[in-house]
């Protein structure tokens, strides 16, 4: 992560204690800090397979007036974390727990995350997969509490077999996105992922969870919709909600992998949907057959209205293996107030663009995010394709006039390069005859976005957003400091450090002349710092210093061995961000000078602490 800048702290003051900066504090430098493995985004021996594969934004899951986002994690057998934004930074606030009833793989990382409220509690949920290497595990989903901030509990979780006595086959935990949303509008969200039988089952939840609720199906159920299992041997990969006949109602579009195929299911009314006749005409079309191409959108679909005429249209990027469409961008668009359930016509789609790496000058490269937008405020929505250095957001816009279906009629611009990365995962610092050289050695990092969320505004200025994510970022640096002894080059030492210049997030911003781009560096747990206290052993005084990146409220007590609580020096009250000492002068809340011997002191902000012994000697 970059640099913290701490600005200067004001004087607290409160009843029991009184706080100092200290008068030698210079910029907090999380480089500084040796990696913990328990750390968000710290994977050692994993160099460029660190950072953030899946964002989403939500709406405000634990009611406290805060945004946040969720994003995932490749550390620790993968989990997610909850990002609230925090003056001009993102805090991690909540963290799902490590797992460690499975080993790790590369199933195991979240590849999606998602909120919505499935039991219609008015309590907000984090909704994501779990997997036990390659192989499938469950959906878990963790409800707020109700009552604190950024606390979350485990409200239910989705076996991956849930159904397998209705004949329902695995649900795919280790697939790259799924879809929660209100597509039925019941005003309960439901659930949609890929299963392993190539159905697409519409889940929900009836009932409350925690509680007496359970999943149910509310569409695809075999015994109801024999089609739905039997009808189509292609993999399906992602679904979501969209107009795509503009008539002012939803359909539920799903993607398949097999020569990038399409269908379509009708929601009819609450918990009511209808499933094509697969004996009719245009109820599925494989848009590659003709080419023989297999492809998917491997990063998910997206609906965009690139006209602004109501009516939507999918888009998504081609992943195929084939170079000449590899990485391409394609639309499909159903006529407007056609049937949108027998209107997947081979002629309904284009290839809108390809190779936009050229656009910087670049011989080769790939694409993967891809979001929408209207973010210069023309009433159309822009296809935003994420790429990597130089090209990180490529938009491609509809020009006002002819057939959406002409690639002629779209234009495409690079609208944000951020073409700073060139870091390494280790570093070689020689000393040769006197002299000291500094070598970059090799695994260089390439950042690339993953994935996107278009259309939020986390800083609440009513201008939309996208905020971007990057994966295949290195999360520390290996120093390897080496002499020349006369005849060879010998190793004096070697340390690890954070990357000074990791990036993971990035907002742009729609302004009236243009896209204003801001970094969003995360704060970590870790990021609090609690000093060991001095002098100790002490007596009768001693300071204990510790340092906040973040305004944030904080509480900061001191308990004997037992854990009993002896003295609160601060109770959840806001401090400015800056690095503070207070002095305990050994005595307990009742003013009493207290015994000999061990004590703890603890810092608590929002769900974490840190902890310290010290030693009172009389």
């Amino acid at each position: 992560m970059r640099r913290i800048l701490l600005a200067c702290a004001v004087l607290f003051v409160c009843t029991e204690i009184s706080f100092a900066q200290l008068s030698n504090v210079a910029n907090f430098n999380r480089s500084d800090i040796t990696p913990d493995p328990t750390m968000p985004y710290y994977k050692p021996g994993a160099a460029g397979n660190i950072g953030i594969r899946s964002v989403w934004v939500t709406n405000d899951l634990d009611n406290d007036g805060k945004p946040e986002l969720i994003v995932t994690d490749y550390s620790n057998n993968g989990r997610v974390h909850v990002l609230e934004v925090n003056g001009d930074a993102l805090e991690i606030v909540w963290s799902s727990p490590i797992i460690t009833t499975h080993s790790s793989g590369s199933g195991s990382t979240p590849r999606w995350v998602r909120s919505g409220d499935l039991d219609g509690d008015g309590k907000g949920e984090i909704i994501f997969p779990v997997s036990q290497g390659s192989l499938d595990y469950e959906i878990q989903v963790w409800e707020w509490d109700g009552i604190n901030d950024d606390s979350y509990i485990l409200a239910t979780v989705l076996e991956m077999n849930a159904f397998a006595a209705q004949g329902v086959g695995n649900f795919r935990t280790n697939r790259e996105v799924a879809m929660v949303f209100d597509v039925d509008g019941d005003g309960l969200d439901e659930f949609i992922m890929s299963n392993r039988d190539h159905s697409v089952y519409i889940l929900g939840i009836s009932g409350d969870v925690p509680g007496f609720g359970g999943w149910q199906l509310e569409g695809g159920d075999p015994a109801e919709v024999p089609v739905n299992s039997k009808s189509f041997s292609t993999s399906h990969w992602h679904s979501i909600p969209a107009d795509i006949n503009g008539d002012g109602n939803l359909e539920i579009v799903n993607h398949m992998w097999n020569f990038w195929g399409f269908w379509s299911i009708k929601p009819t009314g609450p918990n009511t949907y209808q499933y094509p006749d697969t004996n009719q005409a245009n109820h599925y079309v494989e848009f590659l057959r003709s080419q023989s191409v297999d492809g998917v959108s491997y990063m998910g679909i997206q609906r965009v209205d690139v006209d602004g005429d109501g009516k939507d249209e999918i888009a998504g990027i081609i992943y195929s293996g084939v170079s000449d469409i590899e990485y391409a961008l394609a639309l499909v668009s159903i006529p407007k107030d056609a049937d949108p359930l027998y209107s997947w016509d081979p002629s309904n789609y284009v290839i809108l663009a390809e190779k936009q790496w050229e656009l910087a000058g670049k011989t080769g490269g790939s694409f993967w995010g891809i979001g929408a937008a209207d973010l210069n405020n023309n009433g159309r929505e822009e296809i935003l394709i994420g790429g990597s250095n130089d090209y990180n957001i490529v938009a491609i816009e509809y020009n006002g006039s002819g057939d959406i279906l002409d690639p002629a009629n779209y234009t495409s611009e690079i609208i944000f390069s951020n073409g700073h990365y060139n870091r390494f995962s280790s570093v070689d610092i020689i000393d040769s005859a006197g002299v000291i050289d500094t070598v970059a050695a090799a695994d260089n990092e390439s950042p690339f976005i993953s994935k996107m969320y278009a259309g939020s505004d986390i800083n609440g200025n009513n201008k939309q957003e996208v905020i971007v994510t990057y994966q295949s970022v290195v999360d520390s640096v290996k120093y390897t400091y080496k002499r020349w002894d006369g005849s060879a080059f010998v190793t004096d030492s070697v340390a690890v450090r954070w990357n000074p210049d990791q990036t993971t997030v990035w907002m742009l911003e729609s302004l009236v002349t243009g896209i204003r781009t801001v970094e969003l560096p995360i704060i970590s747990p870790d990021d609090y710092r609690l000093a060991q206290n001095y002098p100790n052993p002490f007596n009768p005084t001693t300071n204990i210093q510790f340092t906040l990146p973040v305004d944030k409220k904080i509480s900061l007590h001191i308990y004997d061995m037992l854990g009993n609580e002896i003295k609160t020096l601060i109770s959840n009250e806001e401090v400015a961000r800056g690095v503070y000492e207070v002095t305990w002068d050994g005595t307990n809340n009742s003013g009493s000078a207290v015994a000999s011997g061990q004590y703890i002191y603890t810092l608590k902000y929002g769900n974490f602490s840190k902890s310290m012994k010290m030693t009172l000697l009389k």
